[in-house]
C-alpha cells in the first residue's frame, strides 16, 4: 500500500549506507562501481532509482530485492504526480459513431 507521503528512495539509502553502515558518499558509491556524482545526486533526491540502480542495490543490500526498489521508486513517482494531477489537462477521445 502506498504511503500519503513517500520518503524519496535516496533518503532511505542515506539512511542505510551513509548514517546506518557509516560509510561516506565515496565509498557507498566504489561499493556500488557508480559515480560519486551520481550517489549524490540520487541521495538528493535529484533523481529516481533506475532498474538497474535497483539490482546494484538489491547486490549490496541483501535483505532487500529489485521489486522493493522499485516499488518505493514507483510510489514516490505515483505521489509526485499525484500533487499535479489538478494540473494535468488532457482533451478526451470522441466515441466512435
Amino acid at each position: 500500500m502506498a504511503m500519503d507521503n513517500p520518503l524519496h528512495p535516496g533518503k532511505i539509502i542515506k539512511d542505510i549506507l551513509i548514517d546506518g553502515a557509516n560509510l561516506s558518499v565515496t565509498d557507498a558509491a566504489d561499493h556500488l562501481s557508480i559515480s560519486r556524482t551520481t550517489l549524490s545526486r540520487l541521495l538528493n533526491g535529484h533523481i529516481g532509482i533506475s532498474a538497474e540502480m535497483a539490482i546494484r542495490l538489491s547486490k549490496l543490500l541483501k535483505n532487500t530485492d529489485v521489486v522493493m526498489w522499485m516499488n518505493l521508486q514507483r510510489d514516490y513517482d505515483i505521489w509526485v504526480a499525484g500533487k499535479l494531477s489538478k494540473k494535468i489537462h488532457v482533451v478526451p477521445l470522441k466515441k466512435a459513431a
